[in-house]
């Protein structure tokens, strides 16, 4: 009975869906109105498919009011992002900012891609534990350990290993591996879970033991030799899912794409909300706030948000080869540009007692603005029809660049006004992708 009245407010949910498309002029994209299936191409707006599944949540809340506290069929879907993975996005992020937090120590371009290397193997260690959860929902109590104890090992690893442009000593590898380690064990478990066995499940199980077992072994060999275990393990491990493993997922459509969406998309939004929160912390710790200084990064964070959120993402995910990796190597890009960009922004807000040099500063306000919207370029790009954005975004990433060469070497600006040129050029591109948007909405009624 209670399936029924489910089924049915369900049904009247798909066949209004249904009646709505049917009123959609042949050149307007008509996917958006379709119901959500795994593998289907997917955007973060305007799906029927959502429809469909609030008509059930309210069919069910109905249900139990009805039955007042009996057992009701549990046939609704569980919550498709869990709490167990918000607490790990927060995690992640606070580790990227820590990593580039040390890069006001150093100033090199080595100690630049020395974290930026970090960063990128903390951030294919998010992407492989994502990949978890979206082959094999839910959250229990096991998994909850594995992940904990993942993360203690994560944190343990930044933390030993970004406090100079080297390794010092093999904590933070042994560490490392062993989160690797504990990867290897989360993906065994899937394997063995998995309804219908692949081989290609086999092949992360066995790249991050390699890698566990190769990064486990500088205990055993010399310090000098750190750096390329570090750099020789973290490939072992990670290069065969990101390779192969992802690919092969996404042709035989094993990837949920609408998972995977939002988690790339919380991830952001932490990491942009805890570059704001860095400044607040700095300021209860001794740092006079720049008033101007903290609106402008205020509206900065914003702007890439809103570009982000509204023009870069929202676009169909397609199943095509080699898409879903160009979508991964812009967010990678981006989270390399918000990450180095956080030490800039925080010294634009606030006044402390150690501050960057003014050509330094700039350099890195340009670089890494640079990388953020070359990570939107390349989002953008993965799109079939990236439309008039693309040439906009490549245009801003170059435009962040040249500003951060040029007032690095050639002339000397104060923080607040190559703070003002970067929001400049962040409006303007915002701007004009928001035009190109609407000009291509039109074009396709």
């Amino acid at each position: 009975m209670a399936r029924t009245a489910i089924a049915g407010i369900a049904n009247e949910a798909r066949m209004g869906c249904q009646s709505l498309s049917e009123q959609v002029s042949p050149g307007m994209p008509g996917a958006v109105f379709t119901p959500y299936r795994q593998g289907d191409a997917v955007t973060p707006s305007r799906r029927c498919g959502d429809s469909v599944e609030q008509a059930r949540a309210i069919g069910h809340t109905l249900l139990s009011l009805t039955y007042r506290g009996a057992n009701v069929p549990d046939i609704i879907p569980a919550q498709r992002v869990t709490w167990m993975e918000l607490f790990y996005d927060v995690i992640v992020a606070a580790s990227m900012l820590l990593i580039y937090g040390s890069l006001a120590k150093h100033l090199t371009w080595q100690e630049f891609l020395w974290l930026s290397a970090i960063a990128l193997v903390v951030f294919a260690m998010w992407l492989s534990t994502t990949l978890v959860f979206n082959r094999l929902p839910g959250d229990t109590t096991g998994r909850r350990l594995f992940v904990i104890a993942q993360m203690f090992a994560l944190v343990v690893s930044v933390a030993s290993m970004e406090n100079s442009d080297r390794v010092d000593g093999d904590v933070g590898i042994i560490a490392l591996g062993v989160a690797m380690l504990i990867l290897a064990a989360m993906w065994e478990f899937i394997r063995r879970s998995a309804a219908e066995q692949s081989q290609t499940d086999r092949l992360p199980v066995f790249a991050f033991l390699i890698g566990s077992v190769f990064l486990l072994s500088t205990a055993l060999l010399p310090d000098s030799w750190n750096a390329a275990v570090f750099c020789v393990g973290a490939l072992i491990g990670f290069a065969p899912m990101l390779i192969m493993q992802i690919p092969r997922l996404q042709a035989e459509g094993r990837i949920d794409l609408h998972h995977l969406v939002e988690r790339l998309g919380g991830l952001i939004l932490i990491m942009i909300g805890e570059t704001f929160l860095e400044m607040a912390v700095l300021f209860t710790k001794g740092g006079n706030p720049r008033i101007l200084g903290v609106l402008i990064v205020l509206i900065v964070l914003t702007i890439v948000w809103w570009q982000y959120f509204t023009y870069v993402t929202d676009r169909p995910l397609v199943r095509a080869g080699g898409r879903l990796e160009v979508v991964l190597a812009g967010h990678a890009l981006l989270i390399l540009g918000l990450g180095s960009s956080a030490v800039a922004l925080t010294e634009v807000g606030l006044a402390l007692t150690e501050e960057l040099p003014l050509p330094v500063l700039a350099g890195i306000l340009g670089g890494s603005f640079a990388l953020v919207y070359a990570g939107f370029a390349t989002i953008v790009a993965s799109a079939a029809k990236p439309a008039g954005q693309l040439p906009i975004l490549i245009l801003a990433a170059l435009a962040f660049g040249s500003v951060g060469v040029l007032f690095s070497s050639v002339w000397e600006l104060d923080e607040q006004t190559m703070s003002v040129i970067v929001v400049a050029i962040s409006l303007a591109a915002l701007l004009l992708t928001a035009a190109a948007s609407h000009r291509s909405a039109r074009s396709a009624t």
